[in-house]
């Protein structure tokens, strides 16, 4: 599956070219993301949590740059992820072009998508409509990060020369504050995603009869299961 998304950010070409190439920092604005390590110049292992009702699919796997151009602000990405306990697979060339006018960025992102086991069952509109959704997310979150950069301390002035000082007898140090606590991602709730994007659709009477084939899609694999 091919999709084609974009977004704007209201922030100069080169911090978001340098913002979305910093894979470790620009993960946690994807919902459920994670970078679980890196483990060469342009690639790492990462994860992403996906819930569909009360199931929670854990996807782990390996995301490479493997091109990249700054001059044109262009770069393709590769992930390739397995569910931990098999329940599907999905991999991924994702390009991304950046085009710039002052302090507003332009992003164009198109995904060649191959997906295995349930995420597959889900019909093309569908997947589209939530990756779209997963997008505007994204970019909102994006944009909060990249706003909300500390902004530079002005130097103080120089003070007059002072006496010197005897200095006191050094303190024993207090032992460092323990390390805090991993922190899990939230997982991407596709159900909740999906459910609205059905929503929207049947405000539309041609998207019926793909509503009543997911119905049918669904209840065909819970009968399975059961």
């Amino acid at each position: 599956m091919r999709f084609e998304n974009a977004f704007e950010v209201d922030a100069p070409v080169d911090t978001v070219w340098e913002a979305l190439l910093d894979v470790e920092r620009v993960a946690p604005n994807v919902p459920g993301a994670e970078v679980l390590e890196r483990t060469d110049e342009n690639a790492y292992k990462v994860g992403i949590k996906v819930k569909l009702g009360p199931i929670t699919m854990n996807y782990r796997g390996d995301l490479q740059i493997v091109e990249r151009d700054d001059a044109a602000h262009r770069a393709v990405m590769r992930v390739k992820a397995k569910e931990a306990r098999g329940q599907g697979t999905a991999d991924a060339d994702v390009t991304t072009v950046l085009g710039g006018d002052g302090d507003h960025t332009s992003v164009s992102i198109t995904s060649d998508v191959r997906l295995s086991g349930r995420a597959a069952a889900m019909s093309r509109g569908i997947v589209q409509d939530v990756a779209g959704r997963l997008i505007d997310t994204f970019a909102q979150n994006l944009e909060q990060m990249l706003a909300g950069k500390p902004a530079e301390a002005e130097p103080e002035p120089a003070a007059a020369a002072a006496p010197p000082v005897e200095p006191a007898p050094a303190a024993a140090a207090p032992p460092p504050p323990p390390p805090p606590p991993r922190r899990e991602p939230e997982p991407l709730d596709v159900g909740n995603l999906a459910g609205e994007v059905v929503a929207a659709r049947l405000r539309d009477p041609r998207a019926l009869a793909l509503a009543l084939a997911l119905a049918a899609l669904l209840g065909y694999a819970l009968g399975r299961r059961r």
